[in-house]
C-alpha cells in the first residue's frame, strides 16, 4: 500500500499509549497500519474508519514499512464519505481525539491543522 492519492483530511500529533498505560505491545508499521478513531463522551464502541499516514519532523513521510515512531505527526485520511458529516462537526484544531485498535485505546492525539475535510471527496 502507498499513500492515499485523495487529500488528506487533517494533521495531527500523536502519541502512542506505553505498555504500562494499556497501549500497543510493539509498534505499528507505516502503510499496515488501519486504527479507528474516537473522541471523548463517544458511547462505548463508536468509532470511525480512518487511514493515517505519518510523517517525520521535515514533514516528509515515514517510508512504506518503517516502524512508527511512539510520539510521531499523520496526516489522516477518512475512509468512509458516511461518516465525514460527522467528522466535520466535530473535528477542529486543538481537538483530543484517540486511536483505536478495536475497543482498545492505543493513542492519544490532537489536532493540528485542518486541511481537506470540509471540501467533498472524490
Amino acid at each position: 500500500m502507498s499513500v492515499p492519492v485523495v487529500a488528506p483530511d487533517f494533521e495531527a500529533e500523536v502519541r502512542f499509549l506505553t505498555v504500562a498505560e494499556g497501549g500497543r505491545l510493539g509498534p505499528p508499521i507505516q502503510g499496515m497500519y488501519r486504527p479507528d478513531i474516537s473522541y471523548d463522551g463517544d458511547p462505548a464502541g463508536q468509532v470511525f474508519m480512518v487511514w493515517p499516514w505519518f510523517f517525520g519532523e521535515n514533514g516528509e513521510d515515514l517510508p512504506e514499512g518503517t516502524t512508527i515512531p511512539p510520539a510521531t505527526r499523520a496526516r489522516f485520511y477518512i475512509a468512509s464519505d458516511n461518516a465525514r458529516p460527522v467528522l466535520r462537526q466535530r473535528t477542529r484544531e486543538g481537538l483530543q481525539f484517540y486511536l483505536n485498535e478495536g475497543r482498545k485505546r492505543v493513542a492519544v492525539c490532537r489536532v493540528t491543522k485542518i486541511l481537506s475535510l470540509n471540501r467533498d471527496a472524490a
